[in-house]
């Protein structure tokens, strides 16, 4: 299940700060359900591992507090339904700030929808002129080291429901040194969010990160030879995904997806409409 954009237009007598408290209601009830950006090719998965009470309340509030931002706003139909867009385009894009990704799972007022999208185009712009590397680094270092976490928790998680199951190689003493072999490892070497985003009225002093790289090129090499010994030792079924390469170059940053949703979003906030936020 994805998270969709669809325009929205305020209905007549509906205030700024009307309009304001029903969002925010919207957005902490959303982010309180436990949907959050991640998954796979920038999409974004329901995380709903409480079912219990908790969940069901959480679950609850968020259909009432949307119900109540739906009553304050329309939402246009096109000849094919409701046009809408991916929030993970901007939510989970790498080459946008970890603060702007994290603000964009919400609905945009009208006013803010257009502020949002001209900052998004004006960094943009800035970044396939070249500009911005300092920072790119710092946020490409802050995004390796995730993501070899990420890594390491899921190779963990697939290794114990693996060795759970009734087949003679879950039981091996080699299958068991392996998996213990991986979970001695540790978390990989932290880094730090990226910091300010730059405002582009200055040059920014080049990021030196080779030391940072270095340790998070020999924390990959550890993983992926305790992941090696796991796919050779655990059950056939069993293969775990290689960890991600780490300080490689930094490749082209254009991004058709970024450009299509430009596109697509320019004239629904031209024409005086918001963003909602389908969940």
């Amino acid at each position: 299940m994805g998270r969709d954009w669809v325009p929205m237009r305020v209905r007549a007598g509906v205030t700024a700060d009307e309009l304001a408290r029903r969002i925010a209601a919207q957005r902490a009830s959303f982010l309180a359900t436990g949907w959050s950006p991640g998954g796979t090719g920038g999409e974004v998965e329901l995380s709903a591992r409480d079912t219990g009470p908790a969940g069901r309340a959480a679950a609850a509030a968020w259909r009432r507090a949307d119900g109540e931002l739906r009553d304050v706003v329309e939402i246009p139909v096109d000849g094919a339904g409701w046009p809408s867009f991916r929030v993970a385009v901007i939510g989970a894009n790498p080459l946008l700030p970890p603060s702007w990704r994290d603000a964009a799972w919400s609905s945009l007022s009208p006013a803010r929808a257009r502020a949002e999208f001209a900052r998004w185009q004006w960094w943009y712009a800035e970044i396939t002129a070249g500009r911005m590397g300092s920072y790119l680094d710092r946020l490409r270092l802050w995004e390796e080291s995730r993501e070899l976490a990420a890594c390491r928790q899921a190779a963990l998680e697939a290794v114990a429901v693996a060795g759970a199951r009734p087949v003679a190689r879950a039981a091996s003493p080699a299958f068991l040194a392996a998996k213990a072999g991986l979970a001695g490892l540790p978390v990989p070497p932290p880094a730090l969010e990226p910091g300010p985003v730059p405002t582009g009225d200055g040059p920014m002093p080049p990021a030196d990160l080779e030391q940072a790289w270095a340790g998070l090129r020999v924390y990959r090499r550890a993983l992926a030879a305790a992941i090696v010994e796991v796919n050779r030792t655990g059950p056939r079924s069993l293969r775990l995904a290689t960890p991600p390469r780490v300080g490689e170059p930094a490749g082209d940053v254009r991004d058709p997806w970024l450009e299509d949703f430009f596109t697509w979003a320019a004239p629904y906030l031209s024409d005086g409409c918001g963003l909602y936020l389908w969940a």
